[in-house]
């Protein structure tokens, strides 16, 4: 099993999961990251981190060509203000492409995902797993499908799980730096030392609009 794992609050969970079912040191299951070159920073340090804590190595996949973690040759091929000229050429080439890639070098069969019903009418019924479809394809395993966000921090705070440190400047959710903000944007509300600063109702709230 392949998990695709951006490191947000559900994905760490999951990572935690996979580590107390042996999984990442047996290697049952693989960590899969695409870096996008418009991470945070602080994005691919924590990887390292993790990657330290839970004994593992990710594999790590980015645009086409371009050796991992060297920006300034993506730059060069694609041109460093490209998501600002073509979003659509930026998401092809910057996650769609890599993150195919990813599945298909880890010749995936089943993709182990952070899916949740909250994520969006298309998702509200998804269901802990999804046997691959017909005629090929891939299988998938959701196993925080029926959690809230709230429940995933409460998990984190339970078991002491490493968590993004964007969590504690505002961020509830973390992708790329270009366009991900806190919520709310004066950074009130935090998770530190595993537990909330502030309304922590914002954050939820924030997760129950992305619903509809």
């Amino acid at each position: 099993a392949v998990f695709p794992n951006a490191m947000i609050a559900g994905d760490v969970v999951i990572t935690h999961l996979l580590s107390r079912l042996g999984y990442l040191e047996n290697g049952k299951a693989k960590i899969m990251v695409v870096d996008t070159f418009h991470l945070f920073p602080e994005t691919m340090e924590f990887l390292e981190k993790l990657e330290e804590h839970y004994n593992f190595k990710a594999d790590v996949f980015c645009a086409d060509k371009i050796p991992v973690g060297d920006k300034d040759a993506f730059d060069k091929r694609y041109g460093a203000n490209l998501w600002k000229e073509d979003i659509d050429e930026y998401d092809r080439v910057c996650k769609v492409e890599p993150f195919q890639r990813g599945l298909k070098t880890l010749k995936t069969d089943c993709m182990i995902n952070g899916r949740t019903r909250w994520q969006g009418f298309e998702r509200a019924w998804i269901d802990l797993f999804e046997n691959a479809p017909i005629g090929g394809g891939l299988a998938k395993c959701n196993p925080i499908a029926y959690w809230t966000l709230e429940d995933t921090f409460d998990y984190i705070a339970k078991y002491d799980v490493p968590y993004h440190p964007l969590h504690e400047k505002g961020y509830p959710s973390i992708g790329d730096a270009k366009d991900t903000i806190p919520v709310p944007e004066d950074g009130s509300v935090r998770f530190v030392d595993f537990k909330f600063e502030g309304d922590k109702t914002v954050w939820l709230d924030y997760a129950k609009e992305r619903v509809g």
